[in-house]
C-alpha cells in the first residue's frame, strides 16, 4: 500500500506548489497534474467521487491552458522621456523589491540617458525595458523585467525582435548585459545570449 499512499502525496505536493505560482498558466499546469495523481489515487482505491471532482479540475485547467497558450495578445512598447516619468517613479517603486532580485544594483539613475519603455500586453504594464548605445555597434540593456504575472518568453520574443528592428537599421549589431544573478543568465540563455569567454558577467546576443 505504500506506493498509493506516495501517489497520493505525490499528488498533494502539486496542488500544494500550484497555490504558490503567481504565473497563472504554471498554475494551471501544475495544478492539473496534481488533479492527475488523485484521479490514479482514487481509481486505484475506488473512490469514485473524489476521481469525478479531480477529473472536472482537469478538464478545468485544460480548457485554461489551451486558451492561455492559443489566446492572441497585443503587444506593445510605450517609449517614455526620460527617467522622471511619473507613471515610471511609481513603476519601480511598486516592483522594486521583485527588480532588485535580478538586479541587484537597479536604481533609477542607472537609466540616465537611455531609452526607456514599458512593455504592455493587452495594454496591461507587464514590464520595463532600457537600453542605450555604448558604442557604433553594440546596445547595453540596462534592465530588461517583467511583472511575475506576465513572466514567459512571449514578452522576449516581441521586445528583442522590434528592438532588433530598430537597432539593426541605426547599423548596431548587437544587445549586451552584464549580470551575476543565476536565474537571468538562465533566462538570457534561453532568448538567445551567450556568456562572452573572457568576462563572465558579459552577455551578448548577436542580431
Amino acid at each position: 500500500m505504500l506506493w498509493i499512499e506516495i501517489i497520493g502525496y505525490v499528488g498533494s505536493i502539486f496542488v500544494a506548489i500550484s497555490l504558490m505560482m503567481k504565473n497563472i498558466l504554471k498554475l494551471r499546469i501544475i495544478n492539473m497534474l496534481g488533479a492527475l495523481f488523485f484521479m490514479t489515487y482514487s481509481l486505484i482505491l475506488m473512490t469514485y467521487p473524489i476521481f469525478i471532482v479531480n477529473l472536472i479540475i482537469c478538464i478545468v485547467d485544460l480548457y485554461y491552458v489551451y486558451t492561455l497558450l492559443t489566446k492572441e495578445e497585443l503587444f506593445s512598447m510605450i517609449s517614455l522621456q526620460d527617467n522622471n516619468s511619473p507613471f515610471l517613479t511609481s513603476f519601480i517603486r511598486y516592483y522594486y523589491e521583485d527588480i532588485i532580485k535580478f538586479f541587484p544594483s537597479f536604481s533609477i539613475k542607472v537609466m540616465e540617458n537611455a531609452e526607456i519603455a514599458i512593455i504592455c500586453r493587452d495594454m496591461v504594464p507587464v514590464g520595463l525595458f532600457a537600453s542605450k548605445a555604448i558604442n557604433n555597434t553594440q546596445i547595453e540593456v540596462l534592465i530588461d523585467y517583467i511583472i511575475p504575472k506576465y513572466r514567459d518568453f512571449k514578452n522576449a520574443e516581441f521586445v528583442y525582435r522590434k528592438e532588433m528592428e530598430k537597432y539593426l537599421n541605426k547599423g548596431y549589431d548587437c544587445f549586451i548585459t552584464y549580470t551575476d544573478n543565476g536565474i537571468h543568465k538562465t533566462y538570457l540563455k534561453k532568448i538567445g545570449y551567450k556568456r562572452d569567454r573572457t568576462n563572465e558577467r558579459l552577455y551578448i546576443r548577436h542580431f
